[in-house]
């Protein structure tokens, strides 16, 4: 069986199993760009259409039902619709209350004191996207500096705008492509990429063009890149090297946030930055981000700063939303009240599901790693990304190798493992996505005889040149 054949068994096999969802996907793409307003939702052929999501499973339009490990794009860490949160939603809504008013309200001071409390900040400012939320951050820092060069990692992903569209996916040579139309003549000049956990490479740059450098923007748990933590010397000297060439430091903590341990993962390191970008979590299930960090840089929202530094981060008509405050407000309580329930229970079945994970692939003779192992960093890490390799390696330690399609089989990650793991009853995302404190020790279970079961059934193809299986 070759690759073409293989795919479209896959994919017949999912299309079987799903025929409203087909049907809806058709006539939603009459008036929507593929069917949505999120393309990793809309995964090919086309994506199942939720009914009912509750806890840890989603219930879909054909009356099939999932265990989720995508949960919400890895925000839901308590899972879906937790009923601490829906309950305090509930009741807001019986008394008339919890929609757009205009009006800042009591929540938002109060949703600020919690996570500010959980940091070092100085000041916070709420928004409603990730996007939004860095790229606010980042005009700050320019304003700040009055410089214009941002300073990212390959395998980064911070938004669509254009201060962050670029080095994230796209491999050539390495990732440093600009990855929109669209963007103005000056983007890819103006946004320098380095590699992840390089020491050297992030030296040369600042040396090269330190003085021109307005921030460093960084995720201390890398998302898209493939679940990779920063290491320790990594995070210090970019620490070191933004303080001596004066360029402002912003941690993108939309994924990581809340996910390790009821704070930022900053925390763990022991490594202040200057601003930090949150989202997912912080939110419960709702849409809001925010950018915290100094006085000084946040200041410059004011809008009695001088034009000439000041920054129009006005939020949003939906910043600040009622609803959206409580039901943060209710998440993170709840997550600092039970912090030492949750994390260490989700921690530990994320390293079981990754050692799993490898052992059972290993076994039948695939080339497989596991990534988003915190070791002693965070060693209550949720997250697990799987990696079919072209290449022998002990680990994988960079976005570099997660999307190079010489070292990585990325069709195999995204596309065919995403397909035979729902034709199991998983929903997952980069190889297996994320654990949550509603999941149970027997769906935990599960979905390692799923593997088993996909990894002896992809043995059988005899088709090593391209899957990397032993025939």
């Amino acid at each position: 069986m070759n690759r073409k054949e293989f795919l479209e068994e896959l994919i017949k096999e999912y299309s079987s199993k799903n025929p409203k969802s087909e049907k809806i996907f058709r006539s939603a793409s009459q008036k929507q760009i593929r069917g949505g307003s999120h393309n990793l939702r809309l995964f090919p052929p086309f994506p199942i259409y939720a009914k009912k999501c509750k806890g840890s499973k989603v219930w879909d339009a054909d009356g099939n039902a999932y265990i989720d490990f995508w949960q919400g794009h890895f925000a839901n860490v308590l899972g879906h619709n937790p009923k601490a949160v829906m309950d305090k939603l509930r009741h807001f809504l019986k008394k008339g209350q919890g929609l757009e008013t205009g009006f800042p309200e009591q929540y938002q001071r109060k949703l600020a004191e919690l996570i500010l409390s959980r940091t070092k900040a100085d000041k916070i400012r709420f928004t409603t996207s990730g996007t939004l939320s860095s790229m606010y951050a980042i005009m700050l820092a320019k304003a700040y500096t009055q410089r214009e060069k941002v300073l990212k990692v390959g395998g980064g992903w911070h938004g669509a705008h254009p201060y962050a569209l670029k080095g994230i996916s796209t491999y050539k040579d390495g990732l440093n492509q600009s990855e929109s139309a669209g963007l103005p003549p000056s983007a890819d000049s103006m946004v320098l990429v380095t590699r992840f956990n390089d020491l050297q490479d992030l030296e040369k740059v600042f040396r090269q063009y330190g003085k021109q450098i307005a921030c460093f923007i960084i995720e201390p748990f890398i998302g898209a890149g493939g679940f990779i933590f920063a290491s320790q010397d990594y995070l210090q000297k970019a620490r070191e090297l933004t303080e001596t060439y004066g360029t402002v430091l912003i941690f993108d903590e939309v994924v990581s946030g809340f996910r390790f341990h009821a704070g930022p993962l900053q925390n763990l390191y022991s490594i202040k930055p200057d601003l930090t970008v949150y989202g997912k979590a912080i939110g419960g299930g709702m849409p809001v981000s925010a950018v915290a960090g100094s006085e000084d840089l946040l200041s410059l929202c004011n809008p009695e700063t001088p034009m000439e530094q000041r920054v129009k981060f006005e939020g949003g008509t939906f910043s600040g939303h009622p609803l959206s405050m409580l039901s943060g407000i209710t998440y993170i309580q709840h997550l600092i009240d039970h912090e030492a329930e949750i994390y260490p229970k989700i921690g530990k079945w994320g390293a079981e599901v990754r050692i799993g994970i490898r052992e059972i692939f290993s076994s039948y003779g695939f080339n497989v790693k596991t990534t988003g192992d915190g070791y002693s960093i965070a060693p209550d890490s949720s997250l697990i990304g799987v990696q079919f390799l072209k290449k022998p390696m002990d680990e994988v330690t960079s976005p570099e190798q997660v999307w190079d399609p010489e070292v990585s089989d990325v069709e195999l990650r995204e596309a065919a493992f995403k397909l035979a793991m729902m034709a199991e009853g998983f929903n997952t995302f980069h190889g297996f996505g994320a654990i949550s404190a509603s999941h149970s020790p027997d769906e935990i279970q599960a979905s390692l005889e799923a593997v088993g079961k996909i990894a002896q059934k992809w043995s059988q193809y005899h088709i090593q040149d391209d899957l990397k299986i032993k025939g």
